[in-house]
């Protein structure tokens, strides 16, 4: 990524196009592998009154996504993520995360990176990989700790035909 999310939010929130709507409640990316250094931040905003989300793309011009339906649970809050809370950034985590990925003796295709908070904030990285398997690292975004490390495949087939 060309920013940190911390540098990507306090340009936001100096901008003209940010609309003080909501309070920031993610961030994310989604990109292939070899382009993640080159891939900006979105940054996720959500009002709680008309329960939407507001998107901004943060680059050299920043691009919004208005009053976009949330897809979750009923039951579900979103929580509000306080920027401060972040002491490891996704730079401190990429070691930790490449490990992990060799560990399972895979090679990345593509990357999506989540920061969110659910009870914490966390870093939910998820890797497409070139063998078709999904890799999911939840880490502790104010420790650096791993919460969660799984891998699922991306399509399973049994006897030639796909398995429900």
């Amino acid at each position: 990524m060309k920013n940190s999310i911390k540098e990507s939010y306090e340009k936001l929130l100096a901008s003209k196009e940010f609309k003080h709507k909501g309070f920031l409640c993610g961030a994310f990316l989604i990109c292939d592998i070899e382009d993640i250094n080159n891939t900006e931040w979105q940054i996720d905003f959500y009002n709680t009154e008309s329960d939407t989300i507001t998107t901004y793309l943060v680059s050299k011009k920043i691009e919004i996504t208005d009053n976009s339906k949330i897809l979750k649970k009923e039951d579900v809050k979103i929580e509000k993520l306080n920027i401060n809370e972040i002491k490891t950034s996704f730079e401190d985590i990429k070691n930790k995360i490449e490990n992990i990925l060799n560990k399972y003796k895979e090679t990345a295709a593509k990357i999506t990176v989540i920061l969110q908070k659910q009870k914490i904030p966390m870093w939910n990285i998820i890797y497409i990989t070139k063998k078709f398997n999904i890799l999911n690292i939840k880490i502790n975004a104010e420790n650096g700790e791993v919460i969660e490390e799984k891998t699922v495949p991306l399509v399973s087939f049994e006897r030639g035909g796909v398995k429900n």
